[in-house]
């Protein structure tokens, strides 16, 4: 845990704000936006209301967090998921420093580990969040008052890299201070399902294979389930036009809307297993050691995986053998009506823009049951 404030200098324009330029921000933010407008779009008028309410008594980061921030992941957590489990040995919580994730909502993931490293007592993390979301200076300094620090996105692919040195530098300057993060396994949510660890990623954050470097970080993989994707037809759709032009463009602020589209929509149930901190491991003969230790979280992110009968049935319909199926459970006779009422409302959307049910059936089958094929690749090399 953190014994004194942590010392951003040096990173100050990607750093969480505080002090005098956070209670700044707070009045200039609160006061710049109809926050019940925007508030509006995720929960009832009757809740923004009163996370309104509440900010106008707020004049620091710590109280905007407690009375502000935390009713509404609450209360976004209680709309949109079936409940919230976790698993894991305390002291894994207490060793983690980096608590390296797959990714799945940009809002929840970070905020549903926090609650859990707070709920036991521990510090909350940073949470490193990219550029491209930061559409406006509103987004911009709101996420930066919930401890967010800033990975930039942005230029060549040569900006690109000395963008991710500074990142990696940034999070090795406020963990050995104590500071846990929050990170991303990878750059965006998987569009196919497979939750894959970027070597690039390991390399950056190891600076460059380097054993001391990886090992101070003491990097804990947490293993986060959700039961629905949210973006699940938005990914079917971007994966069929991307076999059927070789490319896909994004639209101008497709990024915001599956933000929110992530945020709003259904989860169904959610677990988070907190894994044990991985070492850094020499790679075998003919791997990278970036790759070598990217399947090395990969396999520790995956064995903590919990899955759910709605990937089983996705199996099935694809037919995948049943050994690959065995980690899902045996779908109930509900399980099988929320499946089909998924498929259908899938189907519909993208049967009007001219896929057939057969190829929306398909791809969203394989996207559902990828994690249990990356599974069973990666446990039975």
């Amino acid at each position: 845990m953190p014994k004194a404030e942590v010392n951003h200098t040096g990173f100050e324009d990607m750093a969480p704000l505080k002090g005098e330029e956070a209670a700044k921000a707070l009045v200039s933010l609160r006061d710049g936006t109809d926050w019940v407008l925007q508030l509006g779009k995720v929960l009832s008028q009757e809740q923004a209301q009163g996370l309104l309410a509440a900010w106008n008594h707020v004049d620091d980061v710590e109280g905007f967090q407690l009375n502000v921030v935390k009713p509404f992941l609450e209360a976004l957590a209680d709309k949109t998921t079936s409940g919230f489990t976790w698993s894991g040995e305390l002291s894994w919580l207490k060793s983690g420093l980096l608590f390296l994730t797959n990714h799945k909502d940009i809002v929840l993931d970070p905020s549903f580990l926090n609650v859990v490293l707070l709920g036991q007592g521990l510090p909350a993390t940073e949470i490193g969040i990219g550029s491209n979301l930061l559409a406006s200076p509103w987004v911009n300094a709101l996420v930066r008052l919930n401890r967010c620090f800033v990975v930039e996105r942005s230029g060549s692919a040569r900006d690109r890299y000395q963008h991710s040195l500074r990142t990696a530098a940034y999070i090795r300057h406020i963990t050995a201070q104590g500071q846990p993060v929050w990170l991303a396994h990878r750059e965006g949510r998987a569009k196919d399902g497979v939750d894959a660890t970027a070597p690039a990623l390991i390399r950056t954050l190891s600076d460059n294979g380097h054993l001391e470097t990886w090992d101070a970080l003491r990097v804990s993989p947490v293993s986060l389930s959700y039961e629905w994707d949210p973006c699940d037809g938005m990914k079917v759709r971007e994966l069929l036009m991307r076999e059927r032009d070789g490319d896909y463009t994004k639209a101008e602020g497709e990024d915001q809307r599956s933000m929110l589209l992530g945020m709003v929509g259904d989860k169904g149930r959610v677990h988070f297993h907190f894994n044990n901190a991985v070492m850094w491991e020499d790679p075998t003969e003919g791997s990278r050691p970036e790759q070598h230790m990217a399947a090395k979280v990969d396999e520790v992110l995956m064995t903590g995986m919990r899955f759910w009968p709605n990937q089983r049935l996705c199996g099935e319909w694809i037919g995948l053998d049943t050994e690959v199926l065995a980690p899902a459970p045996e779908p109930t006779q509900a399980d099988r009506e929320a499946w089909k009422t998924r498929l259908s409302s899938i189907t519909g959307q993208l049967k009007a823009e001219g896929w057939s049910e057969e190829q929306v059936s398909r791809k969203w089958c394989e996207i559902t049951s990828a994690p249990l094929t990356h599974r069973h690749a990666l446990l039975h090399k």
